[in-house]
């Protein structure tokens, strides 16, 4: 096969590490084995230490890194001006692209379409957009009151005839172009797909669904399940602590738990706000809580095989690694039950699933009471612990893997050059 020469391009925020980062350093990693293709990452980068372009050379493939503008959310405002600073970006990097074919952008940030977009139009490569997350979702976090007619518009409109018009989902400028202008889209999962059929509709017709895969991290598989209901159970957040995320949710439920007379303990690891620390001390004084902030990769490790109960409460969420990693280490997982969670997970095969509840008046919520009870129902029950955290390392193992991502993945790689 004729060399492929792939340029990964995505933004990130020094400050955090998102799914969509844990997702470009895993594909990284997993093309390392793969002949025939060249991978060149393109990093745009929010990082105050990063004052000036750097390229390396890292092993199998290329980093270019690039300071974003300190003012970048007001340029990709302006077409005129995300132009200007497209026109640098390709400037900088023009030698990664010059004299070489079968050359494709896998584009991890759909910000950055018109880039994708305007070094096509000089150097005939293909494009693919990756669609991590459904981005009107977002918008729980940031416009909650537009979420909601949203979320109604969606999910409680379905037998009317007439059908949103797709710009109300849109989020930014470039969305739209996003979906359309691509040679082939990726999404993690089908309610992705869903989106893209039922709400945007002018969308490229190759379009695939290659659920996230992880590396395989466990250096040990050998997990005890073996608390009595008597002994104090430690559950596990690991997210970026945001409202979607839902850990107030998540808290209320232990707090029902701990009234019934149990004993249990939170771990909190992921990025927090300010004052996240002090408003659990004010709210729930009685429970036992550890606010870790962002943890490395071996600490992660560690909280992985030493809890007992994973759980995730998040009110949207389309391919979350928390949930392949916890399947991973065969943690037993209690999670809500929406987007790619629902489909990732089989209630009372590899995790136990709880309901979310929505209303016209109070929106999207998670049935805190139901949570509680799958929480109890697991500390009282060693053989269903040890059924749901088993059947999750099956899970991962059949199709999570980073093996089935990269063959997938590569698979679509094959196919445009083809084309």
């Amino acid at each position: 096969m004729s060399i492929i020469n792939l340029y990964l391009i995505d933004m990130s925020h020094a400050s955090n590490t998102s799914g969509v980062d844990r997702h470009v350093s895993t594909l990284i990693s997993g093309l390392q084995d793969v002949a025939n293709i060249q991978v060149y990452w393109i990093h745009l980068r929010n990082d105050g230490t990063l004052l000036f372009p750097k390229e390396e050379k890292i092993g199998h493939y290329v980093k270019y890194s690039i300071p974003l503008p300190q003012q970048y959310n007001t340029i990709i405002a302006e077409r005129f001006w995300i132009r200007k600073y497209n026109e640098q970006v390709y400037r900088l990097t023009k030698h990664l692209f010059e004299g070489k074919e079968n050359c494709i952008i896998h584009l991890h940030t759909l910000n950055l379409i018109d880039l994708a977009v305007y070094i096509r139009e000089l150097t005939g490569c293909k494009i693919i957009t990756h669609l991590h997350c459904i981005p009107w979702k977002g918008l729980y976090n940031s416009n909650k009151k537009r979420f909601n007619r949203l979320y109604e518009l969606t999910y409680t409109n379905k037998n009317k005839a007439e059908k949103p018009n797709s710009e109300i989902y849109v989020t930014n400028n470039c969305e739209l172009q996003s979906y359309a202008a691509p040679d082939a889209l990726i999404c993690g999962t089908y309610c992705g797909i869903d989106f893209l059929n039922e709400c945007i509709g002018n969308v490229t017709s190759n379009t695939f669904v290659i659920p996230n895969g992880g590396i395989d991290i466990c250096d040990d598989l050998f997990r005890k399940y073996e608390k009595n209901r008597d002994e104090n159970f430690n559950f596990l957040f690991v997210a970026t602590v945001n409202e979607s995320k839902g850990i107030f949710y998540i808290l209320q439920a232990l707090q029902l738990v701990q009234k019934k007379g149990y004993q249990v303990s939170l771990v909190i690891a992921g990025k927090h706000p300010p004052g996240f620390k002090k408003r659990i001390e004010q709210d729930y004084p009685t429970l036992n809580v550890t606010v870790l902030g962002l943890v490395g990769i071996e600490e992660l490790k560690k909280l992985y095989i030493e809890n007992d109960i994973g759980v995730i409460g998040s009110l949207q969420e389309q391919a979350s690694y928390t949930g392949v990693e916890m399947s991973m280490f065969a943690l037993p997982v209690i999670t809500t039950n929406v987007d790619g969670l629902d489909e990732m997970f089989t209630d009372e095969v590899n995790a136990l699933k709880v309901q979310t509840g929505f209303s016209s008046v109070f929106g999207l919520s998670v049935d805190v009471e139901m949570m509680a009870k799958k929480m109890i129902r697991l500390m009282n029950d060693k053989s269903l612990r040890k059924k749901i955290g088993q059947n999750a390392r099956k899970l991962y193992e059949q199709k999570l893997s980073i093996e089935l991502m990269i063959n997938r993945t590569v698979n679509v790689y094959k196919g445009l050059i083809q084309k």
